[in-house]
């Protein structure tokens, strides 16, 4: 159905072509022997409200023996939904995460949409903005920790923009994060010149 900017309304089961929950505890286990091959596991302390995941947050894990967690495993391009907690947040799988090997917890939903429909930051920034988390809420159950089906995230309706819209959201998107990365940093550096500054200024009080 078209809406009245020229894109359609959708829902998220028709954007998607492949939907799955994140691992249980029985698939893997801290990571302690160093000889055995590494993942890493995502967990919600981990995904941002910009849309990003924490590297230094991810925990070392080990698939137990004999267990597949290849269905689990992160792919460039993927959408992973914190989908239980009391904050409700997404966040975008880039090259970097989906070569390290890492499986998102059972709180998360793992969407990978179709490309030929959806880039992936659209929807990630949608599910992080104002109106998006209203929405998600309009599907959650549980009054202490909500939760969010897999059932009822496939049915929920969006408006999808066109492709070129898409293609310039998606473009502000990592825009927005690049900038907010280089505030932080040039903040850090100013932090530590002017910290040196005090240490000399005090030094040259005695």
């Amino acid at each position: 159905m078209k809406n009245e900017l020229g894109g359609s309304v959708e829902t998220i089961e028709s954007i998607c072509t492949e939907f799955s929950t994140g691992a249980t505890n029985a698939l893997f286990e801290k990571s302690e022997h160093q000889s055995r091959e590494k993942s890493f596991l995502l967990t919600g302390s981990s995904v941002v409200l910009n849309g990003e995941i924490r590297v230094k947050e991810l925990n070392k894990i080990a698939i137990k023996e004999g267990k597949d967690a290849t269905r689990f495993l992160l792919k460039e391009g993927d959408i992973v939904l914190l989908a239980k907690g009391n904050s409700i947040r997404a966040a975008y799988v880039n090259s970097y995460i989906a070569d390290l090997k890492v499986i998102a917890s059972a709180n998360f939903i793992i969407l990978r949409p179709n490309p030929k429909i959806l880039i992936g930051e659209v929807l990630v920034a949608y599910f992080n903005s104002l109106e998006g988390q209203s929405c998600l809420a309009s599907i959650s159950t549980g009054a202490t920790i909500k939760n969010i089906s897999l059932t009822s995230l496939k049915k929920l309706e969006i408006e999808l923009p066109l492709t070129e819209k898409q293609q310039q959201i998606a473009a502000l998107f990592h825009a927005r994060n690049d900038a907010y990365h280089a505030a932080i940093e040039f903040a850090e550096q100013q932090k530590e010149v002017a910290t040196a500054c005090i240490s000399e200024l005090m030094k040259g009080a005695a």
